[in-house]
């Protein structure tokens, strides 16, 4: 089991003179079982809007625990209970031995005979698959590639549209949006292009920190994944029909949904389906199909990119 590499997000950069987000205020009120979050804020054409809605405490403080407690040194703890469990539950008079290395955690096993040592063996890697699986989906990750941890962006956005369902009825609320969806997924789009971009990655988590939507909006800043994937678990509620994707790339994660596109829109090709680009990330203000000058460079050469289908 390999460590998972840093990676730090990185912010929007468009070209010198696009229009930053505007977030002109915040506000997060308690009441009895809710938090009332109300933001006021300029779209990229320089309208205002004040969009307002409440989010359970329960939600928030779910969501604030899943980012709080995840790391990988917390990860090879709570393994190394259930493997110390599991060979308890084998008796026998077996022992185990633990040690962690740059590749994770690795083991050696004592019991009377070679027959029992490799039964146990086999029993404790089955135990550490499913605890690690368990371990991982309770924080919205899952491993990849038998290497890397990421983020499970389609269970993710999954769990988390029940919550941002408030978040869509309110957009959905807004005065005087075409009735088109792209005009909701332009709305919603610089919904969270104005929420403050935040460094989410550290030294103990090692790379693909991730804050749920409940918390993002709750603290008022995000990063690229973690504004993505809100911005998903939002539109698979305000624009149902449309397909969505998640696409990484070096250091950075962008939203695309198969809308028509528009001239001037940067798409990409998944499973038969054209998608149009969804920067999320702020500060800058990036109409739907516009995009900063890192994803411009890696979407033009798809050997950087990968696609995650969401739903």
């Amino acid at each position: 089991m390999r460590r998972l590499l840093a990676a730090v997000l990185l912010p929007l950069v468009l070209a010198a003179g696009g229009a930053q987000a505007q977030q002109l205020d915040f506000k997060r009120s308690s009441r009895s079982g809710d938090e009332l979050l109300s933001y006021r804020w300029r779209d990229p054409d320089k309208r205002e809007y004040t969009t307002a809605f409440t989010l359970t405490k329960e939600a928030i403080r779910v969501s604030e625990n899943s980012f709080r407690e995840f790391s990988l040194n917390a990860m090879w703890r709570y393994l190394e209970i259930d493997l110390r469990d599991e060979v308890e539950k084998f008796g026998h008079g077996a022992r185990i031995n633990m040690s962690r290395t740059r590749d994770g955690l690795h083991w050696t096993i004592q019991a009377p005979d070679q027959k029992l040592a490799d039964q146990l063996m086999q029993r404790t890697k089955d135990r550490l698959t499913r605890s690690e699986r368990d371990y991982l989906a309770s924080h919205l990750r899952r491993r990849v590639d038998g290497k890397r941890i990421m983020v499970d962006f389609a269970a993710a956005t999954t769990a988390l549209q029940g919550p941002m369902a408030a978040v869509a009825r309110a957009l959905g609320a807004t005065p005087n949006v075409p009735n088109s969806d792209r005009a909701r997924v332009a709305l919603a789009l610089a919904f969270f292009q104005e929420i403050p971009y935040a460094v989410l990655d550290d030294t103990e988590r090692h790379g693909g920190d991730f804050l749920p939507a409940p918390a993002l909006l709750a603290q008022n800043r995000g990063d690229c994944d973690s504004k993505a994937v809100a911005l998903a678990a939002v539109l698979r509620t305000y624009a149902p029909a449309r397909k969505l994707v998640m696409v990484t790339m070096p250091g950075h994660a962008v939203l695309a949904a198969d809308l028509p596109a528009e001239q001037g829109d940067w798409t990409l090709q998944a499973k038969g389906r054209q998608y149009v680009v969804l920067e999320a990330s702020g500060p800058a203000m990036a109409p739907v199909g516009r995009v900063g000058s890192i994803t411009a460079k890696y979407l033009k050469d798809p050997r950087e990119t990968q696609i995650w289908p969401l739903n």
